[in-house]
């Protein structure tokens, strides 16, 4: 009986993670449950040496493996990985895994909201939830499969990122930096952990050239004590991005003010605003600094920050539930960000039609300003619906004009504290934006402390910039040359179906059949009528297999951190070459490296290898180093193939 070929639906990897239980597929593969959680919210599996945690996020089922950050992802990660399959042959086995074992066993319960807050005591005489304790066997496990322990026993990497004992020593650090003693690699990183309510929620580790955030729910947030010391009175809330940046800003910017810093680890949740406003509830400061870095990103941040945080709630409880008393919010906004675009979504609430006009008519004012001063009106703004009580208004920039946004969201909260009862408006400067003279406040210490004076950093963070940007439109032009080539590949594919597919199988088996890149033979190319073409028009033979060297220069970022060489080998990969490793030198603040490519003239994707050797040649910071003569053949022989290419569209024609 023939095999009944199944059409690859885009939405069945999506059924996969949703309907297999991977604990129990994990089990049925050789593993053995060594702890989980009561609600079943996660798992701890061990096969022999190796350790898994599976536990939730995103409403799917994950994994990681403590010993290996690169070992994680879902259950089409997990069979790949484990078994060592293709896309294709995983979409295989988990139908038939699912066609005998159609109904998970397990369901793997949701987070549950916590019921008390930071910092409020237990009663006398009141006893630990289920919850808690759960939340506590989960911190034991995270500290133990990590090597965790509550000690900073190795400064090497904190040292390399200009921090001084004197910083690492403070009252505000002390047990929130530690040091990790298990490693795939065999070395200690730096851990920042991440806390909730009821204790250690995730750990961010760091190194040189090395940075990881266990795969779980970003359920927590890093936080210092107070600089004063524990149970100090807090004047002072800093906000940073990354544990680091707190600490830089503490090192440039300390004063007498109790300070306390709160760090994100990367892009902030919906559950870690919550978390920060929680500390302002309890620590009740007088002031709120927001020291994001000064990117699209922080500032999309901080804008989200202005509509989302205010002073201490008064608390209150309401039907034996503990809740806050919220100010009025006669407008709010949140910020988005696609791809190249920032979007400002703004809603306003008001008690008639009229007075919604008036409030339309404002925000209409303040993006004409703005506009007014620009070479091109950068802000778009349209009124995406008006009724008696609301009024919704979307404003969109492009991604490098999100300062602009930033500028709204300002006028807005001065607005909004306008027009609430002055028993709810917020103390005048509670909220306030501070950005670092560089990229971030860490970059600024970096800078500092190598002696450069303040327009000194001014003038290497614009260098800095130029330098990020001009990395940044060479990654996009690679990235559209790329999509370019896969679409002409793909059009070539749909008109020459049968040869395409023969000849990608021929060239397959014979790189299989050689240790090095050759191929025994090329199948002779078909018309659409399925007639071999005449050899005068094949590819010249058997082929030949050329080599060449791409050299690139570019600015040294440090160890570990990936650039320009790094896209221009993937870019070369994706073309169908071979590519060595990438061979590097520094000097003189400078990168330079080389990478050997290899590929055959009779390759099925000659004519898109040749388009990106030439395309990568022409950027600014590449070298191809190759013979006239290996350079003149491969253009001529895919000259000819986008010359049959062309003729064949004729002929259907």
């Amino acid at each position: 009986m023939e095999r009944q070929v199944l059409e690859n639906d885009p939405q069945e990897l999506e059924r996969f993670k949703e309907r297999i239980d991977l604990g129990e597929y994990a089990q049925r593969q050789g593993y053995q449950i060594k702890a989980q959680g009561k609600r079943n919210d996660w798992q701890h599996l061990e096969n022999g040496e190796e350790h898994i945690i599976v536990s939730r996020k995103d409403d799917k089922q994950v994994y990681f493996n403590p010993g290996d950050d690169r070992d994680k992802g879902t259950i089409i990660d997990f069979v790949k990985t484990k078994q060592h399959k293709n896309l294709g042959e995983v979409r295989q086995h988990l139908r038939e895994y699912l066609n005998e074992y159609p109904e998970p066993q397990k369901a793997y319960a949701t987070a549950l909201v916590p019921a008390r807050l930071e910092g409020k005591p237990k009663e006398q005489g009141e006893t630990a939830t289920e919850a808690e304790i759960e939340e506590e066997k989960r911190t034991r496990l995270i500290s133990e499969v990590l090597g965790v322990k509550r000690e900073l026993t190795d400064r090497t990497y904190l040292y390399s990122r200009s921090l001084t004992d004197e910083t690492l020593d403070s009252p505000a650090f002390q047990g929130r930096v530690f040091t990790t003693e298990k490693n795939e690699h065999g070395f200690r990183n730096t851990a920042f952990p991440l806390y909730n309510e009821h204790g250690l929620a995730s750990v961010e580790q760091k190194n040189t050239g090395y940075k990881n955030l266990l795969e779980l729910p970003k359920d927590g947030i890093w936080v210092s004590h107070p600089t004063q010391g524990k149970g100090t009175p807090v004047e002072r809330l800093v906000l940073n991005e990354s544990a680091i940046d707190s600490m830089s800003y503490h090192q440039l910017k300390n004063d007498d003010k109790n300070t306390m810093y709160i760090a994100t680890a990367g892009t902030v949740t919906e559950r870690q605003t919550a978390l920060i406003q929680r500390v302002i509830d309890k620590q009740n400061p007088q002031e709120v600094i927001l020291a994001d870095d000064k990117d699209a990103g922080g500032r999309r941040f901080n804008i989200n920050y202005l509509n989302d945080l205010q002073p201490a709630r008064p608390f209150k409880e309401l039907a034996n539930q503990e809740a806050y008393a919220e100010a009025s919010r006669p407008v709010q906004w949140h910020a988005t960000a696609g791809r190249y675009h920032a979007n400002l979504r703004v809603e306003y609430h008001h008690e008639n039609s009229q007075e919604g006009a008036e409030r339309v008519k404002y925000l209409t004012g303040q993006v004409e300003r703005i506009n007014s001063v620009q070479d091109e009106p950068s802000i778009e703004m349209m009124v995406q619906r008006s009724t008696e009580k609301d009024t919704v208004i979307k404003l969109s920039v492009a991604k490098a004009d999100t300062a602009q946004l930033e500028v709204i969201s300002q006028e807005l909260y001065r607005q909004r504290e306008q027009l609430r009862p002055e028993q709810e408006r917020h103390p005048v400067n509670f909220i306030r934006v501070e950005y670092p003279i560089a990229k971030d406040y860490s970059r600024d210490l970096e800078l500092a402390s190598q002696g450069l004076s303040t327009s000194q950093i001014q003038a290497q963070a614009m260098q800095d910039e130029r330098e990020r940007e001009a990395q940044r439109l060479q990654k996009e032009q690679l990235r559209a040359e790329a999509q370019r080539l896969e679409q002409a590949q793909h059009l070539l594919q749909l008109q020459q179906p049968n040869d395409t597919l023969e000849r990608r199988q021929q060239h397959k088996e014979g790189q299989q059949g050689k240790a090095t890149l050759g191929i025994t033979s090329v199948v002779p190319a078909k018309t659409d009528a399925g007639q071999r073409l005449p050899a005068t028009e094949q590819l010249d033979g058997a082929g030949s297999e050329k080599e060449l060297i791409i050299k690139v220069e570019e600015r040294d970022k440090g160890t570990g951190s990936k650039g320009q060489a790094e896209a221009v080998k993937d870019t070369v990969e994706r073309s169908g070459a071979k590519v060595g490793d990438i061979q590097s030198t520094s000097t003189s603040g400078l990168r330079h490296s080389e990478m050997k490519v290899a590929y055959r003239t009779d390759d099925p994707e000659i004519g898109r290898i040749s388009n990106t050797l030439d395309a990568i040649g022409n950027q600014k910071g590449n070298d191809v180093v190759e013979n006239n003569s290996d350079r003149a053949e491969r253009r001529e022989i895919a000259g000819k193939v986008e010359n049959h290419r062309l003729s064949q569209q004729e002929i259907t024609r």
